[in-house]
């Protein structure tokens, strides 16, 4: 699974990190910028986006939609400290779920264990298009 951790905070990016590493996930990048997480989605397909909201120059607010379309199949993870009381629709329209900071072990690694669990099962389902050489003859 390759996970993207995109916030400002480091302290905030080595606990993500930390529990990701600690639950066997290994293809992990950190960013501290909106223009970073561009760049990165650029380079790679991510299966998890974690997001925050605001950050010094580009916010997550402002590049949701653009790594939503560059990353279609990634989970995003809005994640933030200051959650506006309305979200306007395009907004959440583009994130799958929204968590308050702070984000405790059990909530990130449950997080983390769907999306592992999402990935194994569009694995599965791309694995029954394959049909194996002993049954086409």
């Amino acid at each position: 699974m390759k996970i993207l951790i995109c916030d400002d905070e480091k302290m905030v990016c080595d606990f993500f990190s930390q529990v990701a590493t600690s639950q066997g996930y290994e293809d992990i990048d950190i960013v501290h910028s909106g223009e970073d997480a561009l760049t990165q989605v650029i380079r790679k397909n991510y299966d998890l986006i974690t997001l925050d909201i605001q950050m010094p120059g580009v916010s997550g607010l402002e590049i949701i939609s653009m790594l939503r379309s560059m990353c279609p199949h990634a989970l995003i993870a809005l994640i933030s400290g200051y959650i506006p009381d309305e979200i306007p629709e395009e907004i959440t329209s583009c994130a799958d779920i929204v968590l308050s900071k702070p984000v405790g072990f059990g909530a990130f690694g449950q997080l983390l264990a769907g999306v592992a669990q999402i990935c194994q099962t569009m694995e599965q389902i791309r694995n029954l298009g394959i049909i194996p050489a002993a049954v086409r003859e």
